[in-house]
């Protein structure tokens, strides 16, 4: 873990200034976060006249309703910064998950980088959603209830501000004893990182 973060300042100095164009924050002009083993650059497109096109395009989803921006009193819900602080301090160090419930074409073709895909359809399959329980650190007891002191912290997202698979799942959890102070809601989904002109993968 040294030696990458070693890595990641001397490529930091080489790159200074070339992602100044569009920031994240007036500090911040991109982040590292691990992909499947593999460090991705998280920065925002630095053309300024570029534009969405496509699925995320969109302004309307026949059937679909726009969510709150609070899912239950008792979640967080996050914004992109927020998101991209959690990457760094929480997924790179293995305390945390980022969970994409979207279906798995869709996580197929781009997502978040650092997310896991846990589609949506799972809190359909009780096995399954216990199997997931286990991996992230939560165990039954044997009278039925969760110990989730050793649980990560779970940030979730799905299509986007219009998209409700993110709470329904997070009530999922919390339905089956995941405590909901180590829950996150990142209600703005793949469509606001993508406004945002955020990094995107392939998986």
């Amino acid at each position: 873990m040294k030696l990458f973060i070693l890595l990641i300042g001397t490529v930091a100095l080489l790159f200074a200034g070339k992602y100044d164009k569009v920031k994240i924050t007036p500090e911040i002009s991109y982040i590292y976060v691990y992909h499947k083993g593999k460090a991705v650059k998280i920065h925002r497109i630095q053309d300024t006249k570029n534009k969405l096109t496509g699925e995320y395009a969109k302004t309307y989803r026949p059937g679909h309703d726009i969510q709150p921006i609070k899912m239950d009193s008792r979640i967080q819900t996050i914004g992109e910064i927020e998101l991209l602080k959690f990457l760094r301090d929480k997924v790179n160090k293995k305390k945390g998950v980022l969970v994409d419930v979207r279906s798995r074409s869709y996580y197929h073709d781009e997502s978040i980088p650092g997310a896991v895909n846990i589609p949506f359809s799972t809190i359909n399959d009780h096995a399954k959603m216990e199997r997931i329980l286990k991996v992230l650190g939560a165990k039954r007891r044997a009278d039925g209830t969760l110990d989730a002191s050793g649980a990560r912290t779970i940030a979730v997202y799905c299509h986007g501000l219009w998209c409700g698979k993110s709470s329904r799942f997070i009530k999922a959890l919390m339905n089956l004893g995941y405590p909901p102070e180590k829950l996150l809601y990142y209600r703005g989904g793949f469509q606001m990182w993508k406004i945002l002109g955020f990094t995107t993968v392939t998986n």
